[in-house]
């Protein structure tokens, strides 16, 4: 799932720039993971896999829980930026709105993720649950697309770019992937090629949410690497 992305510098409780790369390096990892476990578990969604329905929906909770800590920590930061610059225009709105958001989208597909269970068997919420959450997280998405105007450095930004790219294809593909799990279910041919279908876009859009996570780490390494080599810059790069 796609997470807050700004163009604006992080703000962490420490004036030591290597202390900030941490906690923005920490927060970048736990998106990883998240990412991970939801690759690996939409694999158990695919029909040839069935029977390990359980282990995919707890990897998908697992993956939540890790999305739900990062929409937090990056809520938190939020609100401790716009403490320290005091601000009330249309980007501070924005990012708090797009925060709000995804912390519902993560908790809705925690929830989601649980329904999804064999021991609970309600397909259908969990697929609502997915629904509602992949449209919080399209939005979201889309607007960070439109906030990232300007970075430090050209690679940078560039990178920012293919992190909001691939965290909007991905939602909107998860968003697909969800409605057909509102269907009646039937035993046949035609059925089972469409889950077949389904797991392999939950795996696809997966995969876009961990390459976006991978990209974004990288780009916050890249931009601490800029802010140490060139301090002209260390106001205008951004740290995730």
């Amino acid at each position: 799932m796609p997470h807050h992305i700004t163009n604006r510098k992080r703000s962490y409780r420490t004036s030591l720039p290597k202390d900030s790369f941490f906690w923005e390096g920490l927060n970048a990892s736990a998106y990883i993971a998240g990412a991970a476990a939801f690759v690996i578990g939409s694999v158990f969604f695919l029909p040839a896999f069935e029977k390990y329905m359980a282990a995919g929906a707890g990897l998908f909770i697992l993956g939540s829980l890790f999305y739900l800590a990062v929409a937090a920590n990056d809520c938190i930061e939020i609100i401790s930026y716009y403490r320290r610059h005091p601000s009330h225009g249309k980007k501070t709105m924005l990012e708090f709105i797009m925060s709000a958001g995804y912390i519902i989208g993560s908790v809705l597909f925690l929830i989601g993720s649980a329904l999804f269970l064999p021991s609970v068997g309600w397909e259908r919420g969990g697929a609502w649950c997915f629904i509602v959450g992949s449209v919080l997280f399209t939005i979201g998405a889309t607007v960070n697309v439109t906030q990232i105007t300007q970075a430090g450095t050209l690679v940078v930004l560039q990178l920012l770019n293919a992190v909001a790219i691939s965290f909007v294809i991905g939602s909107i593909l998860f968003l697909a992937a969800s409605i057909p799990y509102l269907w009646p279910s039937y035993q046949t041919p035609l059925a089972h090629a469409l889950h077949t279908y389904l797991g392999a876009q939950f795996i696809f859009a997966s995969l876009l949410f961990l390459a976006g996570g991978v990209v974004n780490f990288y780009r916050a390494y890249r931009a601490h690497q800029d802010h140490q080599q060139n301090p002209d810059v260390k106001n205008q790069c951004l740290t995730e």
